[in-house]
Formats: structure tokens, sequence, C-alpha cells
């Protein structure tokens, strides 16, 4: 707006002489605003910002800001300091501060927002403060149950003795039970907050797992016994098996992922090894200068022989499965070779390996 050289005054006059413009403007937006000199007194008041204080226009019109926007911390109660007041000795934007309530006229309460920011005039001068707010009580009433969610999860997961992650919507890692900074021998610090694909030296970096976590938080399909195996700070190497699935929260809130985390290095390590044993096993068999005869317990069935075996029975070993010892030529007949097996039953020292050579 070009100043106003016929009448230089005009320049400087309070916000209660707006443009009749600016007014409907200010009265159409959905926050709330009120305006004020460069004493602090309140000029105008929107709709909005009516409905919010609980005065009206003509009530509240030169009384001082703070007698109409009453504001205290959400959880001390002590008074907040008036925006606009710095607003105003600073000439500069002043941004909300966190967890405020605004204490209406009757006294009820509501979480607000706010900015407060000075009037110039055209000359550059301050000659008052608009203060923008609105309500946010439903969103801090959802922040809340997403707290007490969360709250609720932590709980549980401390009880747990396997190691457990909560991520958000984004993956970074929002809590994590006693149970995981005992594995990882990582503190809360160096956890909380970050990427999951962050964490230590990028151990959890893996394509497959990017895939199946995208596919946790796209579709709601699940996790089951993915393993991965990676050397890990300050515990070596290890395997760990990993499950993980969505946990919706509430009031359209966005999903959190539950990760839980075991430790089968042990389990792993066993398992090799028993295939290995396996392997040197089969080796033996294989190739052993003795006739080897594995029975089954119950019925005195063949279930494996060995070249050797096969070789010097004149049976090749695919015949030799399933049949009973009698036969094979080891007993005279039917009847000697059950009986005999039902002693060895008896004594509970039936031999399911017989070695000839």
């Amino acid at each position: 707006m070009e100043p106003d050289r016929e009448n230089p005054e005009r320049d400087a006059t309070a916000p209660h002489e707006e443009p009749a413009m600016l007014r409907i403007t200010l009265s159409s937006i959905g926050d709330g605003v009120i305006t004020t000199d460069i004493k602090g007194l309140v000029t105008f008041l929107n709709p909005v910002a009516q409905s919010l204080t609980g005065w009206t226009q003509a009530d509240a019109a030169g009384l001082p800001l703070e007698k109409i926007f009453i504001i205290v911390n959400e959880e001390t109660r002590h008074p907040v300091a008036n925006p606009a007041t710095r607003a105003l000795r600073e000439g500069k934007v002043v941004g909300l501060a966190n967890h405020t309530l605004l204490i209406t006229k009757n006294g009820t309460e509501k979480s607000i927002g706010y900015t407060a920011a000075p009037i110039h005039n055209a000359n550059g001068e301050v000659v008052g403060v608009a203060l923008v707010f609105r309500d946010v009580t439903e969103r801090r009433v959802q922040e809340q149950l997403l707290q007490d969610t969360l709250n609720y999860v932590e709980a549980i997961l401390a009880t747990l003795r396997e190691p457990f992650i909560v991520l958000d919507d984004h993956l970074r890692i929002k809590t994590a039970n006693r149970s995981f900074y005992e594995t990882f021998k990582v503190p809360a610090k160096e956890t909380e907050g970050k990427f999951i694909y962050d964490l230590g030296k990028g151990q959890w970096d893996l394509p497959e797992l990017r895939t199946l976590l995208k596919e946790v938080l796209s579709d709601n399909h699940p996790i089951h016994n993915f393993e991965v195996e990676q050397t890990f700070p300050a515990i070596g190497h290890r395997v760990m098996r990993l499950n993980a699935s969505r946990l919706a929260s509430v009031n359209s809130q966005p999903d959190l992922i539950l990760l839980a985390i075991e430790d089968i290095t042990d389990r792993h390590n066993a398992e090799i090894a028993l295939r290995n044993s396996e392997i040197r096993f089969r080796r033996l068999f294989e190739t052993a200068k003795d006739g080897i005869l594995i029975l089954e317990s119950n019925t005195g069935k063949i279930t494996e022989a060995n070249p050797f075996i096969s070789e010097l029975l004149g049976f090749p070993t695919d015949e030799l499965l399933g049949k009973e010892l009698w036969q094979i030529g080891l007993f005279q007949d039917i009847e000697a070779s059950r009986a005999a097996f039902r002693q060895l039953q008896e004594k509970g020292k039936f031999p399911t390996t017989i070695y000839l050579s």
C-alpha cells in the first residue's frame, strides 16, 4: 500500500484503523487472529479468535492483550510469557512454545499453537502486533494417545527376555527394551531416533531386510524368521533371527513396527556342527571296510547299508533296504530271526547298528 502523501500521519495509525478489506480477509481465515496497537491494547479479534477465547470484539477492544490471551504451560501450570510482548519489543516474529494452554474467558482450557508478528507501517515502524493461533487440542489428544500406546508397549517389552525395538512409520527407532541394550551393548542415546539401517556399522542395512520392512509397512505382511548373520560392534559375529509385525495405532495415528530379535548363534553353530558330523559319519559309513547295517529299532528292518555289506552279501543297496535279517540269509528262517529280535527288545539291548566283517 502506497503511503498517504497528503496525510503522512495516517502511516503511523494504530491497527484499529486497518482497511476494511484486511479485516474481511482476517475474518475469513481458519486461525484465530488478534491484533493490538503499539501499547499492546486489543484492536481486533476475528470470529475464530472470539470463539477460541470466549471474548467478543466489543468486550475485548481496548483491553490489554494479557487479559484476553491468558496462556500457561500445560505441565507446570506456570504463566507463559505473552509472545506479542516480545514481538513488539524486538520487532520480529515469535514462534509458539510447546504444550501451551489458553485459558478462555469462562475458564476452560485449550491446547494452542501460536505465532506473533509485529505490524509495520509504511515507514517500517512497529505500530502493533498480530497474534495468530489455533486450537490443537485434538492433535494433543492424539499425541497423548500415541504416547500412551508407546508407554504400554514399552511396559510389556521391558518384561521380555528377547531384544525388541519399536520402529515408527519412517523406520526410525522410537524405543527399545532393556534386553536390546544389554544384548548389543549400546546406550539408548545412540539408538532412539536413529534410522534402523544406520545402527552400529550398518549391519541391518540389507537389501532383503529393506524389502521385508517395506512390505510390513505397506500391506501388513509380517516378517517370519528372517536370519541376519553379521559381525556386530562389541559382541562380535552373531546370527540373529528377526520377526516383525505392524502394530496399529489408535485414532488414525501412524502405525508402528514391533521387531523381535532372537540370538540363535549357539543353535546355528550346533546345527552346523551336527551337519558336519553327519557328513563325516556318511563318509566313514560309505568308505568303511566293515559291513554295516542300520536297523529300525521297532521292526528290525534295514534302513541303511553301506557299500561293503552290499558287496559282501551280493545284494544291491536298494534291495537290502526294508528287508529283515532272515531275508538276506543272516538267520535260518523268519521265526528264528524274529525270535532273536524280540529277545533283544525285551532286554533293551537291541543293536540298531550291526557290523559284519
